[in-house]
């Protein structure tokens, strides 16, 4: 029997849809609330009250409201992003050439954190108490009060500018010749090392957190007093008993830790001129881009939203006790 009911998944799918729609609406009204107009930034010295009013009329600002809301709902439901005044090219060319690039360093550093975390935290948890423990819990600590463009700020003065170990700046060399697969790789993961280390080393620390709470509350559970009365052994009783029942709120917690880590792809993009979704959207902003903006915090909040609704299909497969939606 499957542990998510039908109808469940339905209303589940629903609430999310409906979530996403408030989303844009808040979007809509908050994006339109800012000083200026979509036009302010396409308007030269030399423009007459005709061709001002000319492109008013081009880009739909003379319309009311209520109509540009509707058109605003309409198109962005149907991938109809527009065109972006600012660089003068269709919004999801722009999503697609930077899209791939915040995959690339912040999905690494999302499971960079969520495999260190969850381990760190489960030892951490297993040997409470201990010395061990004390010194890796404060550590962790330290490091999650740190804001992460401080870190990136300390880490391109130690591995750049006294080591020279590490570029500091874009994706890719400005300049390059003799490219191939190989040294596009490298290059591509040369350049990655201060960014992702910068995220992960704050990312990683929430799920630790987490599962060592956790994994203190199950340590001493009857399941895993009988898994060590079964002889089995400690490694074993540790990761498949009690590690795998504490991985439940880590689940939850990974959710937050997602839009944590989008959140941070503004800041951490501009620090190291990652030319991604995080950098588009600054400049976006910046320029009253409304179509771009828009676009970006829609495909955002669409992507959170989604991941909230996987978390409780993952949480059936966690604990075999969970059932969404069923009967009783």
């Amino acid at each position: 029997m499957p542990r998510i009911a039908a109808k469940y998944l339905a209303y589940r799918l629903v609430v999310s849809y409906v979530t996403v729609l408030l989303i844009m609406t808040l979007l809509f009204v908050l994006v339109r609330s800012t000083p200026g107009s979509l036009v302010d930034g396409m308007v030269t010295p030399g423009m007459s009250a005709a061709d001002v009013e000319a492109l008013r009329e081009q880009w739909g600002v003379n319309e009311p409201l209520w109509r540009q809301y509707l058109a605003f709902m309409i198109n962005y439901q149907t991938g109809e992003f527009g065109v972006s005044p600012t660089w003068n090219v269709e919004v999801w060319t722009l999503i697609e050439r930077r899209l791939p690039r915040t995959l690339i360093l912040f999905g690494a550093a999302f499971l960079v954190g969520y495999i260190v975390g969850p381990l760190v935290g489960m030892y951490l948890g297993w040997w409470r108490g201990t010395r061990r423990d004390t010194y890796a819990f404060t550590g962790g600590l330290l490091a999650y009060s740190m804001p992460a463009f401080w870190i990136a700020w300390l880490l391109i003065w130690l591995f750049n500018y006294e080591l020279g170990l590490f570029p500091s700046r874009h994706m890719l060399p400005l300049f390059a010749e003799d490219w191939n697969a190989f040294t596009l790789i490298g290059r591509t993961l040369h350049h990655l090392a201060l960014p992702l280390f910068s995220v992960a080393s704050v990312g990683w620390v929430g799920a630790m957190l987490v599962m060592r709470t956790r994994m203190n509350a199950v340590v001493d559970a009857d399941y895993v007093l009988l898994a060590r009365a079964k002889g089995l052994s400690e490694r074993a009783v540790m990761i498949k008993h009690a590690g795998r029942t504490a991985l439940l709120p880590v689940a939850t917690q990974a959710i937050v830790g997602i839009a944590f880590i989008i959140d941070g792809a503004v800041v951490i993009e501009r620090v190291f001129s990652w030319p991604g979704m995080g950098d588009l959207l600054v400049r976006a902003v910046l320029n009253n881009d409304y179509p771009t903006a828009q676009a970006v915090f829609v495909m955002l909040a669409v992507t959170i939203v989604a991941m909230r609704f996987l978390t409780d299909v993952v949480y059936t497969y966690l604990d075999p006790r969970i059932s969404f939606g069923g009967e009783p």
